[in-house]
């Protein structure tokens, strides 16, 4: 009979592998840092993509115009209300729903403008809103007459949305 022995790794073996592993992924971090920054740059946008969407809807369906109202800078935010003067993010009784920075981190409002949904879907006028990322991409969001909201890209061409 064969006598079997067991050999495992030695320590020297261990710290190589273990410092491939520390190269690879430091290699790996800034692609990574990337990719979510576009994530959250892409989900603000959406998110009031669709508070828009939604704002249009409620008017229609109940017949009165709704207000996408938003305030820029530091303390930047977004709400979905039935008056034009509801201050933005305190859920007053006027307010249905509110984006904070703190709930898109990492993304910045640069163009800040009040949108008026008509009763009948319309838009009191065509605006634009601009959200910028911490590594300096950018993504708008416009509202054309018709009261439709689409996603651009002002800078550059990404593989989701068009160039504005």
């Amino acid at each position: 009979m064969k006598h079997l022995s067991l050999r495992g790794l030695t320590l020297l073996e261990l710290a190589i592998a273990i410092a491939v592993l520390a190269v690879l992924g430091a290699l790996a971090v800034p692609g990574f840092n990337s990719q979510l920054d576009q994530q959250r740059l892409r989900s603000t946008a959406e998110a009031l993509l669709a508070d828009v969407n939604e704002a249009r809807f409620e008017a229609a369906r109940q017949g009165r115009t709704m207000h996408v109202v938003m305030n820029g800078g530091a303390a930047w935010c977004w709400a979905v209300t039935t008056e034009p003067d509801c201050p933005c993010g305190q859920g007053q009784a006027c307010e249905l729903r509110h984006a904070l920075p703190r709930d898109h981190a990492g993304v910045q409002l640069l163009e800040a403008a009040t949108v008026q949904l008509l009763a009948n879907g319309r838009a009191e006028s065509a605006s634009s809103v601009t959200f910028e990322s911490r590594r300096g991409a950018r993504l708008r969001v416009d509202v054309q007459l018709l009261g439709r909201a689409r996603i651009c890209a002002p800078t550059a061409t990404t593989d989701r949305y068009p160039a504005c």
